[in-house]
């Protein structure tokens, strides 16, 4: 075995040999399922492998698609991107010797699919010169199923959030009327219809956990129904502690909608217009185009904090309780829907919430 071994050794030496390992090196080269560059120390391009130009005749490129004898940082520089702008800078310190590797991903969608990639760069000794081994790996795969956890992972959050924010609605009403049922001086129709109220609202509590195992679902179809919007909106009304506002709808009409997540829309909007506003607020529910509007005489949401609002989480009454998850829920019911939703400023000065793209009739 040790002469075998010296045997091919001493074969592999031979100036046939390094030939028949550089032909291997080539085809290995060329081989790799990754995109590979090699350049030298200014940025041209000295080698590149098939995989390389076949991707840059795949994707259009102009010109030759092996890039051999282009300026590769040169390219980066032009273009529009900041990522091509990260990924220049990074390979010029790898160059430089100032770092040993450079990394980063960065989409390159199509126009027919969604692909990520992460671009290395390496340094390269060669007989004294510097050189830079550039890949790009296609990592579009990992990429999906991260992004199919991350949803994941925000369904549970919403559902915890429906459950933890919104069954707080028909639990206070519930909770109000309970006391009032308490009294000694309670009348028997006022007994009467406290208990329907009280059974209305443990009714809305049902629906809201279904709500929430609808919302959960890894892929979710909305059964839609003609809603007559008045009759939804007064409904919501009631399941929200609403004390001395008022509800006004000032538009009857049907739109297409889940009865119930539109009431749980509804009741968001209410009861974020009810904590933000005083005593006395009014809300009025009126059609816009191509949909629906919600809108308050309160103080309003400032300009810089309109889109925030829509974010898990954020609020502009962290002192007064808020939560900060009533219009991301409202956001999360209408995109379930594929429906737009934005807030603006109401006449009276206060906030409105806008749906568009709902079916009306």
């Amino acid at each position: 075995m040790l002469v075998g071994c010296v045997g091919l050794s001493v074969t592999d030496s031979t100036d046939g040999g390094r030939a028949a390992a550089d032909a291997l090196t080539a085809a290995a080269f060329d081989a790799l399922p990754a995109q590979v560059a090699v350049l030298d120390a200014d940025g041209t391009i000295m080698r590149t492998n098939r995989a390389w130009s076949e991707f840059g005749a795949e994707n259009g490129f102009q010109g030759d698609a092996e890039m051999v004898g282009e300026n590769y940082l040169t390219a980066c520089d032009a273009a529009d991107d900041p990522g091509a702008s990260n990924a220049a800078a990074g390979i010029r310190s790898v160059l430089v010797g100032e770092s040993d590797s450079f990394a980063f991903e960065y989409p390159c969608h199509s126009p027919d699919e969604r692909r990520w990639f992460t671009m290395r760069a390496i340094p390269l000794s060669v007989a004294g010169e510097m050189r830079a081994l550039v890949m790009h790996t296609d990592i579009t795969d990992r990429k999906e199923v991260e992004l199919r956890v991350a949803a994941h992972n925000d369904r549970l959050e919403t559902v915890a959030s429906v459950l933890s924010h919104d069954l707080r609605n028909p639990l206070s009403v519930i909770l109000a009327r309970a006391e009032l049922l308490a009294r000694d001086d309670a009348d028997p129709a006022a007994v009467a219809d406290q208990a329907e109220t009280i059974a209305s609202s443990a009714r809305r509590i049902d629906d809201i956990v279904d709500d929430a195992l609808l919302i959960a679902r890894e892929t979710r179809a909305i059964d839609t129904e003609p809603v007559a919007l008045q009759r939804v909106a007064t409904d919501a009304w009631s399941h929200v502690e609403t004390g001395d506002a008022r509800l006004v709808v000032a538009d009857s009409a049907t739109v297409a909608a889940d009865r119930s997540l539109l009431s749980q829309l509804f009741e968001n909007c209410f009861r974020n217009a009810v904590e933000h506003g005083p005593a006395d607020v009014t809300v009025t529910v009126s059609l816009v185009d191509g949909g629906f509007a919600i809108a308050d005489d309160g103080p309003g949401i400032p300009v810089e904090d309109r889109e925030r609002v829509f974010e898990p989480g954020y609020t502009t009454n962290a002192g007064g309780g808020g939560t900060g998850m009533g219009l991301a829920i409202v956001r999360t019911i209408a995109e379930a829907h594929d429906w737009a939703v934005a807030l603006t400023e109401s006449e009276a000065g206060g906030a409105r919430v806008v749906v568009t793209g709902v079916a009306v009739e």
